[in-house]
Parts: structure tokens; sequence; C-alpha cells
């Protein structure tokens, strides 16, 4: 017998969850605005990003496909949350106005 998380209406539920918390916080970004450069260094960060937590999953999994294990869970659970955090500087950066 599976946990509750196993179930699939309540990884349905946590997904619109999720989606809605994602529009709040986009909507949120909406209400500020930021200059032409911060956004044009948080894009660049992104790209960076982009391949360093690429290198990280990588370093914390080994095999591919279904056969993955994970070699460190602590790593990847702080590159998860990092990735996240990362996602949530973009979307700020995205959904703000640009400043003249």
């Amino acid at each position: 017998m599976g946990g509750l998380l196993e179930n699939s209406i309540v990884q349905l539920v946590l997904v619109f969850i999720g989606i809605w918390a994602f529009w709040k916080f986009c909507t949120f970004a909406k209400k500020f605005s930021l200059p032409g450069k911060v956004k044009l260094a948080t894009y660049i960060l992104t790209g960076l990003g982009v391949v360093f937590f690429n290198w990280l999953f990588s370093s914390a999994k080994q095999g591919m496909g279904g056969q993955v294990v994970l070699t460190n869970p602590k790593l990847m659970a702080i590159a998860i949350i990092a990735s996240l955090f990362m996602v949530l500087i973009f979307s700020f950066a995205l959904m703000a106005e640009t400043k003249a």
C-alpha cells in the first residue's frame, strides 16, 4: 500500500495548487519594474544556471532512464531546491515591467 503522495488525485491537486501559486507569484511580479540591465543580468545568470544545474543533477545521479539510482540524495535535494529558486528569480525578471 503506497503513501498519500502516491495517490493520483492527491498528485493532481498538488499540480493545480502549484500552478495556482505560480500564477499568483507572476501576478505579484507584474507590479514591479526592473531596469533593463538588471533583467539582462538575470537572463545571463539563468543561462549559466542551466549549465550549472545540468552538471549538478548529473553529479547527483548515475545511470539512465528508469534505472536512475541516486548516488547522493542530499545533493539531489539541494539541486532541486536551488533550481526551483532560480525559476522564481527568472520568472520575476521576466514578468516585471522594464524601466525606461
